[in-house]
């Protein structure tokens, strides 16, 4: 059983995913690595771990080369997800679960 930082980062890969795949190109190759990210931690996968941290800091940069710091509010909304998503990820309740349980 996942801790709730982690298991809620999982179902927000799973949506995130499924968004970023109507967002355009470049957020649709993010979209399609989230799936197997949020499988691979659904299954005590490290590696899926890592590259859900990974498609989400990537995310992160996407958005910010799209709206710049001259739009502040776009660009806070743009960010809501990822930023939520990443910080679900890199919790110490996460990452502590995942150094000692994932394989």
């Amino acid at each position: 059983m996942h801790p709730q930082t982690l298991a809620s980062a999982t179902m927000l890969l799973y949506i995130e995913g499924l968004f970023n795949l109507v967002r355009g190109q470049s957020l649709f190759l993010v979209g399609i690595v989230m799936f197997p990210a949020a499988w691979a931690i659904a299954n005590d996968k490290r590696w899926g771990w890592r590259l859900g941290v990974g498609s989400a800091a990537v995310a992160i940069l996407v958005r910010f080369s799209w709206y710049g710091l001259g739009h502040p509010m776009s660009l806070a909304f743009a960010l809501l997800f990822p930023v939520v998503l990443l910080v679900l990820l890199v919790h110490p309740q996460s990452r502590e679960h995942q150094r000692i349980w994932f394989s």
